[in-house]
């Protein structure tokens, strides 16, 4: 491992900050140790960018007040180590070779942040940068090769050619490997290039994707991760297209791509530079505990955005100073005290308490901060009203009018009446799969299971089925569809759906649903949760039509943690049917279109 060069850093902050002449704006000092100073020029043939021509210089902190020019010039300090030590290993173990998984999963990694930042507006996004077109070196070596060729050579040549340029873009992949293994020639030819191309093109997003994971590689790496790099983002200006069409199904070379690991790291994280990072804590408590993936999907990102703030994300320098300063400033947005301190400040507090638990973290900085305010008192229920819940039900029979795929489609008009009659989270719902319709003696009951991607609990449980919801045609549209999901276009084959990198399609469709309730039905949700509405509205009606407390909470799968009892016998779906079928309501509604 690199060395820490932390008393560097000490150093140099004794010496302080200044002022440029005519400036009001804090410099901090920097300065490259010696070992390293020397081997500069190592350091940028085995690829280290922006060096510098000084061994000692300065760096602007962006700040006229001296604290707030000093608080940043430390967070400048603690980066600066750490690409020290980064540094170091390089020289020590020399560049690294990525596998093949690991330049798909680096590329992906990038294509999937890229379409993050501009799905919202694809309209916004950039154009795909244009394709370079051959070098005159490589011109006047093809016509070289082919004047040497024998006149039947040469046809078959011309003709192979022709063929290549009429070929769709799946055939000429096949094509391509033909007349690179019929005619060898063009391997050197063609090759320069190629990755001549491939750098101008995607170059830039290789670079920064490694330098997102610190990682330096061989050159050779360099070209095969540019190769990635531009199927990645070849798929996704396709998805943007799409998008921009109204279709935000997923992008499949994306969702079929797999994570991200580090050499060395089978085991489990590592540490970057040695430095114990936010998102190790988190990597590391993912791995050796069972929180559910879509905790660890989401106080990820918490924590990026605890990061963002703060210019760093060594666990060591977090102090409770900047915690507080954190709490401070999200209380000055929109957020509710609840979702700041259950949310933002929870993911915090919780990695650190796994630094102090697993690792030499002296204290939890995070620990009793809170947003103690008093929240705001209600205005409305937190469910629907009737009336309210009565015009989506109703809506739902006319659909939409976007272009959607046929899963979206028909969740739109299913998730909410399963929600009505239910009461389960809409993930729960949005997952569901054919498979899961389930018979007992004559009795149909839906069984709720984290095997389809998680549930709150991490528990399995059964949810009887509302006469109404069969009239609708439920179950036959459940039949219909076959074993897979529902609500979503299905995952490649053999996936492991408790453990998807990143966001679930079912949550894209519960998505789906929220939008058009608020977007086309016209409907206010109360604390803007348009499906989470259902639940509070189907707890009410329970307690109005006397259904029993116990099996209504075993359906919602909201047992008590505090009553053991509960926790005993069975819930046959007899029993589970009887009381579902207590509650009634009157929808003016016309055929189902979806069964």
């Amino acid at each position: 491992m690199g060395k820490c060069y932390g008393m560097a850093g000490r150093r140099w902050r004794m010496r302080g900050l200044f002022k440029r002449n005519g400036s009001d704006v804090w410099q901090g000092r920097f300065r490259i140790p010696e070992k390293l100073w020397r081997q500069r020029n190592r350091l940028a043939e085995l690829g280290v960018k922006n060096i510098g021509k000084a061994q000692e210089f300065g760096r602007s902190t962006g700040k006229t007040n001296r604290d707030d020019a000093g608080e940043a010039y430390r967070l400048m300090l603690v980066e600066w180590d750490v690409r020290l030590s980064a540094w170091q290993t390089l020289l020590e173990e020399g560049p690294q070779a990525l596998s093949h998984k690991q330049q798909v999963a680096l590329a992906a990694e990038h294509a999937k942040a890229f379409l993050a930042a501009h799905e919202e507006d694809p309209f916004e996004a950039p154009s795909p940068p244009p394709i370079p077109g051959p070098s005159n070196a490589g011109n006047v070596a093809m016509v070289a090769m082919v004047e040497a060729m024998e006149p039947d050579t040469r046809a078959d040549f011309e003709r192979d050619i022709r063929e290549y340029v009429k070929a769709g873009r799946q055939r000429k992949r096949g094509l391509t490997l033909r007349l690179l293994s019929k005619y060898p020639g063009l391997k050197s030819i063609i090759g320069k290039d190629v990755a001549a191309a491939l750098e101008a093109l995607h170059g830039a997003d290789s670079d920064e994707a490694l330098a997102k994971r610190r990682l330096h590689i061989t050159a050779e790496s360099k070209r095969l991760l540019n190769l990635q790099m531009a199927t990645m983002m070849g798929a996704v200006h396709r998805g943007l297209e799409a998008r921009r069409g109204g279709d935000y199904g997923p992008v499949k070379e994306l969702e079929a791509a797999p994570a991200f690991v580090a050499s060395g790291s089978a085991s489990g994280p590592v540490m970057p530079g040695g430095v114990l990072t936010l998102e190790f804590l988190l990597d590391h408590k993912a791995k050796t505990t069972s929180i559910r993936p879509k905790t660890v999907s989401d106080n990820r990102s918490y924590l990026g955005k605890f990061v963002a703030f703060l210019g760093h994300s060594d666990a060591r320098k977090v102090s409770k100073d900047d915690v507080r300063r954190w709490r401070d400033s999200l209380m000055e947005t929109d957020l509710s005290p609840k979702t700041i301190t259950d949310r933002y400040l929870s993911a915090v507090r919780a990695a650190l308490a796994h630094g102090v638990k697993e690792f030499d973290l002296p204290f939890n900085a995070a620990s009793g901060i809170a947003d103690n305010r008093t929240p705001a008192a209600p205005h409305r229920s937190k469910g629907y009203e009737e009336a309210e819940a009565m015009k989506i039900l109703e809506a739902t029979f006319n659909g939409s009018s976007k272009s959607l795929s046929t899963p979206h489609r028909r969740a739109l008009f299913w998730v909410p009446w399963v929600l009505a009659y239910t009461g389960l989270r809409v993930s729960e719902v949005a997952q569901l799969q054919g498979q899961r319709l389930m018979e007992e003696d004559g009795i149909p009951y839906l069984l709720i299971t984290p095997e389809d991607g998680s549930t709150k609990s991490g528990r399995a449980w059964a949810v009887g089925v509302h006469k109404h919801l069969i009239d609708l045609g439920l179950l036959d549209m459940l039949r219909a569809n076959g074993p897979g999901p529902v609500f979503y276009e299905p995952y490649p084959e053999g996936t492991d759906l408790t453990a998807i990198d990143g966001k679930h399609r079912a949550l894209e469709a519960g998505g789906r649903v929220a939008d058009w309730i608020t977007g086309e039905v016209g409907i206010r949700a109360p604390l803007g949760r348009p499906n989470h509405a259902w639940r509070h509205l189907f707890t009410t009606r329970s307690r109005t039509c006397g259904m029993d407390k116990e099996a209504r909470d075993f359906m919602m799968g909201s047992r008590s943690a505090t009553d053991a009892r509960e926790g005993y016998g069975d819930w046959p779906p007899v029993v589970l049917d009887r009381e579902i079928n207590k509650l009634s309501m009157t929808v003016e509604s016309g055929p189902c279109i979806f069964a």
